[in-house]
């Protein structure tokens, strides 16, 4: 890799000219296209640099988008059988509608024309497994062993990340540009600290930190900001609470750990969720100017919130003269939960010694899935 980090000149002149996504990357941001860190990066990146993402990372994302769903038709399918065998209900028909549907193939076509969406937003596209060089280097790499190939690991496991830095470093040298790579996996870290072509970055923080604004201007803009959220009645202020509380409300919230006093199945579901009370925190580097539009800001703020969560539990109890289980419903359980999430503030008309509550500030936060953990429950509600 050329050493350290690209310098403003090489990030802001053209010479780095596009940026690719590891899989483990897309899926620690929930696969948010459309939405959060991912849906921000066209802005916080000069129109210079666009994604490529590999093919081999697109079916990657979507195989792991296909679980669930594939998980889904099968309970579906199930339970079709089930009925109709149980309760001899006529399912055929229904069976046969949705196997015409073709449920499988068309989540799997969505979330192909979501991703390649995502690349052309971020000004790029998918880069085709094709070309006999990259074949040829790509086992010349696995029988030596070399990156990102490793000695202590299943290399066979390695054949898609061996593939994709090979599509990329082909790329870069025929546009005849440099490019970064984002991934956690040490495969690619290895594979460009050799490369003449490739930069690695273990994160979307470690990218969108190398093309933060800077200046007093910039400050000005980062200190406006931070009295306005400050200021519990500023509209700011209330406007980003209302986003906290919508966030939390229609997240996804499962419940983790939940015991019975008594040893009984007990079983919680989630019934309500509140925002309790929440802290800011802006970094010095989380703040983004729009390459062709000066008067529009982007600024990242993380928010430690705390959440409470009401879950209903309900406890099964054994009968063993019925040999049945008795469901008996217990009181709701209260739960405060501390989470954190990530606030994208675009702030379009910014004018000199102008205040937020004269810009037009978009909130924007990604769909979350989030635990609580309920603990130990009564097995009988105060009643009994």
């Amino acid at each position: 890799m050329p050493v350290g980090t690209p310098t403003p000149a090489q990030l802001w002149d053209g010479e780095i000219g596009f940026f690719s996504l590891d899989t483990d990357v897309i899926q620690g941001a929930g696969y948010n296209f459309e939405a959060g860190a991912l849906n921000q990066l066209h802005k916080q990146l000069p129109s210079s640099m666009e994604l490529q993402l590999t093919d081999v990372v697109a079916n990657e994302v979507i195989n792991h988008l296909m679980k669930p769903v594939l998980k889904s038709i099968q309970e579906l399918e199930t339970a079709a059988a089930s009925l109709k065998r149980r309760a001899e209900l006529p399912m055929d028909q229904i069976s046969d509608l949705f196997a015409g549907l073709g449920p499988a193939d068309a989540a799997q076509a969505n979330f192909r024309s979501r991703i390649e969406k995502y690349a052309d937003h971020c000004r790029g596209g998918i880069l085709a497994v094709e070309g006999e060089g990259v074949l040829s280097e790509l086992f010349q790499r696995y029988f030596a062993v070399d990156a990102p190939f490793g000695l202590k690991t299943a290399k066979k496991s390695e054949f898609p990340d061996a593939a994709s830095l090979l599509l990329l470093e082909a790329y870069a040298k025929h546009r005849g540009v440099m490019g970064i790579v984002v991934s956690i996996d040490g495969g690619w870290q290895a594979f460009a600290a050799q490369s003449e072509n490739l930069y690695c970055v273990r994160s979307l923080d470690e990218l969108t930190t190398l093309f933060t604004a800077t200046g007093e201007v910039a400050k000005q803009i980062r200190d406006a900001i931070k009295t306005s959220l400050e200021d519990q009645k500023s509209p700011l202020r209330l406007q980003l609470s209302d986003a906290l509380t919508d966030h939390i409300g229609n997240a996804s919230w499962n419940v983790g750990e939940i015991t019975s006093d008594t040893g009984a199945r007990v079983e919680g579901e989630v019934s309500e969720v509140d925002l309790a009370n929440y802290d800011l925190l802006i970094d010095d580097d989380s703040i983004w100017n729009d390459e062709e539009d000066g008067a529009t800001w982007l600024i990242e703020v993380t928010a430690s919130v705390t959440a409470n969560v009401n879950t209903s539990v309900t406890t099964f109890l054994w009968d063993s003269i019925d040999r049945d289980e008795v469901e008996i419903d217990s009181d709701s359980v209260d739960t405060n939960v501390e989470i954190e999430v990530t606030v994208f503030l675009t702030c379009s008309g910014v004018q000199a010694d102008s205040a937020p509550e004269d810009w037009d500030v978009e909130i924007e936060i990604a769909p979350g899935d989030y635990e609580v953990d309920v603990g130990e429950v009564s097995a009988f509600p105060e009643e009994y």
